[in-house]
């Protein structure tokens, strides 16, 4: 057990952390979403990750997603896997830096606990969502985590095995900027949902911030 692992031992028993480490989770997208969602993930104790993720880093990925100025041009995944291995050095990433379709679909995520949909674009959400929650117990998406002077609650809502996280509206195509805020609140939300399946929690569903804090009162930081 290395250091970083010594260390979540001090807000997780023994028994939850074998467990978390124990879970498989494929993520497709490495943005926004994505590479936030992987470091939530990596940070709260799993190891074991699969990321796919075509794009080259660029200047304009910078507000929001755990890329820096220095990378550009590099590919995504490339960095991912450098900037998780840097908070955990034994974690298991596997990377593929090529563009998700169906035809190679299989090839992907063999054995592996939970999905999630990071994608950018509406049509590759969609068809990866369609794709994987026939074959996955578990699928988890983000779905409208934009916008600026427009912005709509995000919440949790559950449709079968799919955990669909985010306001499902705003579209940055549509004129809604993706900002920092709402794209990293989306992250942790999916983030949190993969967490508290893998130690026996019950997801929060269905819940505005309001009221998710009537449920989780603030504790010390």
């Amino acid at each position: 057990m290395n250091t970083f692992e010594q260390g979540l031992l001090r807000y997780l028993k023994p028994e939850q952390l074998s467990l978390i480490q124990s879970k498989k989770v494929g993520i497709g997208g490495a943005g926004g979403l994505g590479s936030n969602c992987a470091m939530v993930l990596v940070r709260s104790g799993f190891k074991r990750l699969e990321i796919i993720d075509q794009d080259l880093i660029d200047a304009s990925n910078l507000n929001r997603q755990q890329y820096f100025t220095a990378e550009i041009g590099l590919p995504k995944v490339q960095m991912l896997k450098k900037r998780l291995l840097d908070i955990n050095p034994d974690a298991e990433i596997i990377i593929h830096q090529t563009k998700w379709h169906e035809g190679i679909a299989e090839s992907f995520f063999k054995g592996f606990d939970y999905i999630v949909e990071a994608f950018d674009v509406t049509e590759w959400k969609h068809r990866f969502v369609q794709y994987y929650a026939p074959r996955f117990a578990v699928v988890v998406s983000g779905v409208g985590m934009a916008g600026l002077s427009e912005k709509k609650p995000m919440t949790v809502k559950k449709i079968g095995n799919i955990y669909i996280c985010g306001d499902r509206t705003t579209d940055s195509a549509q004129g809604h900027p993706p900002m920092a805020p709402r794209v990293t609140q989306c992250a942790a939300m999916m983030a949190e949902i993969i967490l508290d399946l893998a130690v026996g929690v019950q997801p929060l569903q269905n819940l505005d911030p309001s009221a998710y804090n009537k449920y989780h009162p603030r504790q010390n930081s």
